[in-house]
């Protein structure tokens, strides 16, 4: 994740309520489960879309990371509530 990406997450994050923010932060978690890379290898797909695939889900993995560190800033408890928020 690049400093810009980074910046622009964290003024979008600033604008969100609690409950938004934690939600945003739950999609982002479910986003970033799973891979289909692998997939991707089975099925002889270019190795150049390969590695993009990769580097996008490397992308959500920091992207649900620091969601969680902006609700951690916030105090909002996260995994409490996840069956009332889904």
């Amino acid at each position: 994740m690049t400093r810009k990406e980074r910046n622009e997450i964290v003024k979008f994050a600033e604008k969100l309520t609690d409950e938004e923010l934690e939600k945003e932060y739950y999609n982002a978690v479910y986003s970033s489960l799973g891979s289909q890379c692998e997939d991707m290898y089975e099925l002889g797909y270019d190795i150049a879309d390969i590695v993009e695939r990769e580097k996008y889900e490397k992308y959500l993995g920091q992207r649900a990371d620091l969601l969680e560190y902006l609700c951690e800033q916030r105090g909002i408890k996260l995994w409490e509530r996840s069956e009332e928020v889904w």
